[in-house]
């Protein structure tokens, strides 16, 4: 298999090495529920937004993934999103191509899970660029609770190990 195309991701966010290998590394059994089980709820109610179909859960968490990266999205309240302020959430480029690099999904249905939802109206189109619309924003709140319980499961479980 070919290595994805991870460009979206910006290298300078991953844990130093030290943080990689220790206090987890040797005692991963001790703590592989605790770190699985809050995983395991994350993907469940991002199965369940997406009826079944994770594809469409990672294509959208790549435009997300740009649209965090912008200087403009990180300005925002949490709570003027949920509001719908902002009818069209500012983000990086990103396009067809770029995220069936990074996800390994053929490009054809990456287009096809993407005129979905633009459909639904969780995606906008402009140009060749994508972006998140607010009521995707909203309509995602489980799965953004699940992703919080997630960081605070894992960064509790760190914090034990050390």
């Amino acid at each position: 298999m070919a290595p994805r195309d991870m460009s979206w991701h910006d290298d300078h966010t991953a844990a130093p090495a030290v943080y990689r290998q220790a206090p987890l590394a040797d005692r991963y059994p001790g703590h592989a529920a605790e770190l699985l089980n809050p995983l395991l709820d994350m993907l469940g109610r991002s199965r369940e937004a997406f009826d079944g179909d994770l594809d469409i859960f990672l294509i959208l968490l790549v435009i997300l993934a740009r649209t965090v990266q912008h200087p403009q999205f990180r300005k925002l309240s949490q709570q003027a999103l949920l509001r719908g302020e902002v009818a069209v959430i500012p983000s990086l480029r990103t396009n067809i191509r770029s995220i069936a690099a990074s996800v390994g999904v053929p490009r054809e249905s990456v287009r096809r899970k993407l005129a979905m939802l633009v459909e639904r109206g969780w995606v906008v189109r402009s140009g060749r660029d994508l972006f998140i619309d607010a009521e995707a924003y909203r309509r995602l709140v489980g799965v953004h609770e699940g992703m919080e319980k997630l960081a605070v499961r894992y960064a509790d479980v760190v914090a034990a190990a050390r």
